[in-house]
């Protein structure tokens, strides 16, 4: 295909896909181009922490989370469009309480969702496996978290049933602990 260029947004329905030819063998790969979503036109929810939350669809919910107590989002039906952002609205370092990400019902994680960890004050990723549909933060109760104030995660759904993960993280030099997990 030759270059192209646009004068105008570029619209698709259902995500953007990275497709890349093997010079070798020329099999082609595909994947999604899940970065964070832009934020235009979400509402904006301040949701207090408790043990159960239900993060809102085409919603920034932020939330003050911060381990001391044990924490459940559940996220709306994957309906093709939707969009859902958790913004920590404080640090994590009250305690090792888990945060847990729910797909609820039949909906699950994009098979081979990446997500950034942290394991013996390095870095490291965790990678979802197909039918999975729960992601647990375990924080460390120190102010060394890498999910802590201003980390955003975003669950974008480009098909029915399927939620994409894009995140960004605190970033600090000190963001050394506190561990995601997918499972089922």
């Amino acid at each position: 295909m030759a270059t192209t260029t646009f004068n105008g947004p570029v619209r698709s329905e259902k995500g953007f896909q990275v497709a890349t030819k093997n010079t070798s063998t020329g099999a082609i790969t595909t994947r999604m181009s899940s970065a964070m979503p832009d934020l235009t036109s979400l509402s904006v929810s301040d949701v207090a922490t408790a043990t159960n939350i239900t993060l809102a669809a085409d919603t920034i919910s932020v939330i003050n989370y911060t381990g001391a107590a044990a924490a459940t989002c559940a996220l709306p039906a994957a309906t093709a469009g939707t969009i859902v952002v958790y913004a920590q609205a404080k640090d994590t370092a009250g305690g090792t309480a888990t945060l847990v990400f729910d797909a609820v019902g039949s909906d699950v994680w994009a098979t081979g969702s990446v997500i950034e960890s942290r394991a013996a004050a390095e870095v490291t990723f965790d990678t979802s496996a197909a039918s999975e549909t729960k992601l647990t933060f375990t924080p460390a109760d120190a102010a060394t978290n890498l999910f802590t104030t201003g980390s955003q995660i975003a669950f974008i759904c480009y098909e029915d049933g399927t939620w994409h993960i894009a995140s960004k993280m605190g970033g600090a030099a000190d963001a050394t602990t506190g561990a995601f997990a997918f499972a089922s």
